[in-house]
Formats: C-alpha cells, structure tokens, sequence
C-alpha cells in the first residue's frame, strides 16, 4: 500500500529541464565532430569524462587527462563544450513550471538531486526562475559519488530531512529510479508532466 506523498524529489536534465548535451558542439562545430566526440565505444570518451565531472573533477583535471589519450586539438573541442555548456539548455519541459508551482501551492515539499556539477546546476539555476520552487538541489558533484551509489541518496535525506517511504523520487534514469525503490523511496520514471501530475494526484 503506498503511503501519500509529503515530498518530491526530482531529477534535472529531461525531468524540469530540456537538455541536449550535443548542442555545446553543433554549436561550434560539424555534427560529425559530435558524432565523434559522444562515440559510445571510446572508453576515454564524453560519457567518461561527464561521468567523472559529475564525480566532482574538476573541470582542469579533466581536460588534462582527456588531452593524454586525444590530443590537444580534441580536448579543444571539450573545452569548447564546457565553455558553451549552457547553449544545451533548450527549455522547461514542457508542463514543469506549471506542476511545480501547483505542488509548491498544495503544500508539497520539493528538492533535486541528480547526477551533474555545481555549475551544470548553477547555469540551470540562473536560467530557469521556476528552479527556485525547489528548497534545496544536491548536485552529485558536491559529495564526488553519482547516483544510485547509497552513500550520496543517506545524504540527500539526511540534508534535506524527508522520510523516503512519503517521498516521491523522479528522474528519466529508469535503473537509477530502480535502485532508488530499493532505499524505500517512491519512485517513478519520467515520461511527461501530465503523466507526473496523475501519478502525484494518486498518491496525494
């Protein structure tokens, strides 16, 4: 039996906010480059490398070790992508500002967490008034774990004080969401703010 919902803890990229990580680069470059650069079987690729940002490298660190295995003329065009990080931001999704300002309304209590940087978090922050809805944002960086490692979830509850068993927990990661029914919480993975709205009114 699911208990109602005091809480709601989102996710960031594709949950509140339209991202496309491809965009820094086509910005600048061919989308051959970005064919090139996201290549899902390099090892030492973009999704390495994001990962470890997410971890909390910095961002030096990580362009130092990108250049080793890639050249200096690649790890250019990383340093292009994290100079243009914000151009991936493409909007709300669609239906989220409305949703979290009639959550904030019926009294729901509303934080983030999610796999990114302080500043990845902050540009999303600056651009997105509707952001401010949410009491507090833990990006991963901040504690150097991702999600859905255990240690960074006992923290999230711990800082922003809410029970999981009356929280909802949403994000377009469908293992993370998994992993994250596992710690008691509520989950679900996101589709859309309509399918959201319905599934919160059910629990409410």
């Amino acid at each position: 039996m699911k208990t109602a919902i005091t809480d709601v803890v989102f996710g960031l990229d594709n949950v509140l906010v339209q991202w496309d990580g491809r965009r820094p680069i086509t910005g600048q470059y061919p989308e051959g480059i970005a064919d090139m650069m996201f290549d899902p079987g390099d090892e030492w690729g973009m999704e390495f490398y994001l990962a470890m940002l997410e971890c909390g490298w910095s961002e030096e660190r990580v362009l130092a070790s990108f250049e080793l295995h890639h050249g200096p003329a690649i790890a250019w065009v990383l340093k292009m992508y994290l100079d243009h990080e914000e151009d991936g931001f493409v909007g709300m999704m669609p239906g989220m500002g409305d949703l979290l300002r009639d959550l904030d309304v019926a009294g729901i209590r509303l934080w983030g967490l999610t796999n990114t940087t302080k500043k990845h978090l902050a540009l999303a922050q600056q651009r997105f008034p509707e952001l401010g809805l949410l009491r507090d944002f833990m990006a991963s960086s901040e504690a150097g774990l991702r999600l859905p490692d255990p240690v960074l979830v006992r923290h999230a509850i711990e800082r922003f004080n809410i029970d999981s068993r009356t929280t909802l927990f949403v994000d377009s990661n469908e293992p993370i969401v998994k992993k994250l029914e596992g710690f008691g919480f509520q989950a679900v993975v996101f589709k859309d703010a309509s399918s959201l709205r319905n599934k919160i009114s059910a629990l409410a």
